[in-house]
């Protein structure tokens, strides 16, 4: 420090003072500082990012460690609480707040005029209500047969490899049909993921290997500037596989945006509805300014990530949860032989709605969803009342959707897949609980189109299979939470038997 120049010493020590002033205050100043918490929690965001990157833990596994040393609220940041009580959910995410978001959150997204990313309440109100027509019920209703096409070539692909003599990867399978339908709903372009051998595709597992970025995003914006500012070429000289196919994602997105640009009434050839007819539509915007070319294309890229992950997961671990019970499937296949007699015409998805047990299991499904993120909200000036707590102005609050999914004080027996639970009597009582879209204003732009998806998959790969799991490759959902899971066990691997009626 002494051979250090004066200047140099004098900001130093101002940093280490500034610091240790933050410190000080945090731990006995803060006005979060009654709330309990690990003492590093409350002195730095350092001590969370030091537990999810340098130990390697999961933070779903934080929260839950920490809830159980502490009780229904914790520290879990100098500025962030986070609660475990079901009841916090609703006083937070209740359609009456308008709450805006925390950044730190979103922004290893890199995309702060995406819908997903806008933290303030006014912004993502105003983008969701341009969006929202076409992701209404009856627009994704009217499109059903969108999604059919291409399950149906998701199917063709499951027989191919099951003639092959091949096991079906359907932790990637499921994730490729996802893809496929995300891009061609939004875009009329598929990105043709199922008809790659085995589902082996670059692109899948581009967006599934990039998730751990985000914890690191979320921790330190410097990653993020850095990713933002790095150069296309730059890159691509690492020679990874997974950063090409992501640019050639994002180089496609970009030539159809430009594309409109220069021609808007290109839109009028479009087969179907597509985000860019209400994205750059005047009269949806009620004269405020169109989106710039930036946010078209982070609001695409997003609409990518988002619509295929979760859909892609839930399918996932869905199947592998009616397939490990013979009891399950075969109820399940005997109400779909009921309602679907013909295999070669399918129900419609109105009709699939109506099928008690295929709803239970859908159901049952989205409650096990494995991890998820928090969703934190900042608590307006004048403060709020979060499952009895008083909470101040300023504060970020959150609640992972899994502590009221997996609450036994909700679900009794809450670990165990039982699709029985929405059968009985008190079934209307638990609709409420399931909060994987979110609730209120700020809810899943996707969920009209995400239930159609798993209605009509689980159908068709029910009704036309008979499933059968590789007992030398027992799938393992061990996950890590990067706002997604980040499955690091075994995938699930299927043989899948078409049946003739």
């Amino acid at each position: 420090m002494a051979h250090l120049p004066l200047f140099a010493q004098i900001f130093a020590g101002g940093v280490v003072a500034w610091c240790a002033y933050r410190v000080v205050y945090n731990l006995y100043f803060h006005p979060l500082s009654n709330f309990p918490g690990p003492r590093g929690a409350a002195a730095t965001r350092l001590w969370l990012a030091y537990m999810e990157l340098y130990k390697g833990v999961s933070l779903h596994l934080i929260r839950m460690q920490l809830h159980d040393k502490y009780g229904d609220v914790i520290r879990i940041a100098p500025n962030e609480l986070h609660f475990a009580n079901p009841e916090a959910h609703n006083d937070i995410y209740n359609s009456r707040n308008k709450w805006d978001k925390d950044y730190r959150t979103y922004r290893a997204f890199d995309a702060d005029t995406a819908s997903l990313c806008l933290t303030s309440y006014h912004d993502a109100k105003q983008r969701k209500d341009v969006l929202n027509p076409l992701f209404s019920r009856t627009a994704i209703t009217k499109l059903q047969d969108l999604v059919r096409t291409r399950i149906d070539m998701f199917c063709d692909a499951l027989g191919r490899q099951y003639a092959e003599g091949k096991y079906s990867d359907l932790t990637l399978g499921c994730r490729c049909l996802a893809m496929d339908i995300i891009t061609s709903f939004c875009f009329a372009q598929s990105a043709d993921a199922t008809n790659v051998p085995d589902f082996n595709s670059e692109l899948v597992h581009a967006t599934e290997e990039m998730l751990p970025t985000l914890t690191l995003g979320t921790h330190f914006q410097a990653f993020v500037w850095f990713i933002r500012y790095t150069p296309q070429w730059v890159a691509l000289r690492m020679g990874s596989p997974v950063i090409a196919a992501l640019f050639r994602l994002q180089n496609r997105l970009t030539e159809q945006i430009d594309d409109i640009l220069r021609n808007p009434s290109s839109l009028e050839n479009a087969l179907h509805p597509i985000i860019y007819h209400e994205l750059l539509s005047p009269e949806a915007h009620k004269g405020r300014p169109l989106p710039s070319k930036r946010s078209l294309l982070e609001e695409a890229t997003i609409l990518v990530g988002s619509g295929s992950d979760t859909v892609g997961i839930t399918l996932t671990t869905t199947v592998a949860r009616i397939v490990s019970s013979p009891q399950i499937q075969e109820k399940l296949r005997a109400e779909l032989r009921a309602a679907w007699p013909d295999v070669n015409e399918p129900p419609r998805y109105e009709a699939l709605q109506k099928l008690p047990f295929l709803t239970a299991v859908l159901k049952e499904g989205l409650r096990m969803f494995p991890g998820g993120p928090a969703l934190p909200r900042v608590v307006p000036p004048e403060g709020a009342v979060i499952a009895g707590f008083a909470i101040p102005g300023g504060a970020v609050v959150s609640q992972c959707f899994t502590f009221v999914q997996h609450a036994e004080s909700v679900f009794e027996r809450a670990d165990e897949y039982l699709p029985e639970r929405w059968l009985a009597g008190d079934a209307n009582s638990l609709e409420s609980s399931i909060v994987i879209f979110s609730k209120g204003p700020r809810s899943c732009l996707g969920i009209n189109l995400a239930y159609c998806e798993l209605y009509l998959a689980l159908a068709h790969i029910f009704r036309r299979f008979e499933l059968a799991v590789d007992i030398k490759r027992s799938p393992d959902f061990t996950f890590k939470e990067h706002f997604v899971p980040y499955f690091t066990g075994e995938h699930l691997h299927v043989a899948c038997k078409p049946l003739d009626s």
